[in-house]
């Protein structure tokens, strides 16, 4: 078996537990060749997904066979994403709203395994939604340049193409906080409301207090980018074929569901906090060890008492391997444990890494400046204004050190991801897919990156 990385994050063992099981045959009904071989693994402080190669491919290409070459089915996709995620979210919000206090642990159960459910429905469409977005912004992009290669304004009208038709909620705040010195305090607590979930990556990712999101509201800013046509002038100019056409609406629809997606998971973590809140103080531990206990960790709890140790999940927080058994049993093992399960899975021998960072063009122009390392939330404090942002990848948590960085790059992503949305929306540079960055950037390195070009260069 050959594992291929997949991507990283900074996820605690109950919802690297749920990622795993998205994309097995549990939702067979959901996902085109479903498949149990993958793994996550501890590295730089992050989860990082493995997956046999052989298992992705035949994934990917069944997801490309189904959507790119029949767009007509992307409507029906939309159509079950938005149903299943606001199911999540809904179902997230009730039990929240309960008097969890007052229910009996049989009754808590039934709560728990209903919102594992909705959420394990959920989960499949975020990583169907990674992958056919890059396949529509890719067929995209290809229409675009085929038909005014020679333009100079073609990069322009790649991201006039890719620029997301409605706007998730870190976008929202970009336009809010131009408008935050003119609002009264009753309008500021109420976007505070509003938005106070984004920080609600995980179980032990705490939603922002009201006085961390006014002292954070300040660092946005909306920046007005000035395309030179409209999207309907730019349909005129290229005047596309009804696939073509089609093709440009899907990834248009794609690049908006690519942060739409987070915005509903993070909102039903939000609102699940509660509920793993309730059970936390029954099993008497923390709403942060909650994080690092399996699913039938906690079943067993509630049916009879069965607790983990502290010292089991303070082994977890410093890193864990999830992952399949051939029986098909979820297994996690951390602190010693983790090194023979590697070397079991072939998994001991890390790639070699390039020296050279060259990735894809995002956002275009050149900037220098010192290298910040964000490999998770905790590092986010580095950057300052003027800052080159490296991360793995970005996320709406990253978004206000995103605001003081004069570029960014990342490891993972493609054209219309997290990074490369916002820093075209911030109008600074940035190229992401690297691969390497991370790795071979260090905190307080000097560093030239040419946006235009996709390369990036260390400065003596």
């Amino acid at each position: 078996m050959t594992w291929k990385k997949i991507l990283a994050r900074e996820y605690g063992v109950q919802y690297t537990e749920l990622s795993l099981k998205c994309l097995t045959p549990i939702n067979k009904d959901i996902v085109p060749a479903p498949f149990y071989e993958q793994i996550y693994v501890p590295e730089d402080g992050n989860e990082v997904c493995y997956i046999d190669e052989a298992k992705w491919i035949e994934f990917a290409s069944a997801l490309k066979e189904k959507y790119l070459e029949n767009p007509d089915n992307y409507e029906e996709f939309e159509r079950l994403f938005m149903q299943t995620g606001n199911d999540y979210m809904a179902t997230a919000e009730k039990i929240a709203n309960s008097n969890l206090k007052s229910k009996t642990n049989s009754e808590l159960k039934a709560m728990y395994l209903d919102y594992l459910n909705k959420n394990i429905k959920y989960g499949p469409f975020i990583w169907m939604q990674f992958i056919i977005n890059n396949f529509f912004a890719d067929m995209a992009k290809e229409i675009i340049t085929n038909k005014v290669a020679n333009n100079e304004s073609l990069h322009d009208f790649i991201e006039l193409a890719l620029k997301p038709d409605k706007k998730a909620a870190a976008i929202q705040l970009n336009e809010i906080a131009g408008q935050w010195e003119n609002l009264n305090k009753i309008e500021r607590e109420q976007i505070w409301e509003k938005f106070k979930w984004l920080p609600c990556l995980d179980i032990h990712n705490r939603p922002w207090t009201k006085e961390e999101f006014f002292s954070h509201i300040s660092e946005f800013r909306k920046i007005e980018r000035k395309l030179p046509i409209s999207y309907e002038e730019l349909l005129e100019k290229i005047n596309p074929s009804d696939m073509e056409k089609q093709i440009l609406y899907v990834a248009k629809r794609l690049a908006y569901l690519k942060d739409l997606k987070d915005d509903l998971r993070r909102q039903g973590m939000f609102y699940g906090q509660r509920l793993f809140e309730e059970i936390a103080n029954r099993m008497g531990v923390e709403l942060e060890d909650i994080s690092y206990v399996l699913s039938t960790e906690i079943l067993d709890f509630l049916d009879n008492g069965s607790k983990v140790s502290k010292n089991l999940i303070e082994e977890r927080e410093k890193g864990f391997v999830i992952y399949f058994t051939q029986d098909k049993n979820i297994i996690c093992k951390s602190g010693s444990d983790i090194e023979p399960v590697l070397k079991e899975l072939g998994l001991t021998v890390l790639e070699e890494v390039s020296e050279e960072i060259k990735g894809i063009s995002a956002s275009r122009g050149k900037a220098q400046g010192i290298v910040k390392i964000v490999k998770g939330v905790t590092d986010l404090v580095k950057v300052n204004k003027g800052d080159i942002l490296v991360a793995v990848a970005t996320h709406p948590d990253y978004v206000i050190a995103m605001h003081k960085a004069s570029a960014i790059v990342t490891d993972e992503g493609g054209i219309t991801s997290h990074a490369a949305i916002v820093s075209r929306e911030l109008g600074i540079p940035c190229i992401v897919g690297t691969k390497n960055a991370t790795k071979v950037l260090r905190d307080g390195d000097k560093i030239e990156i040419d946006a235009n070009s996709g390369i990036v260069r260390k400065v003596k």
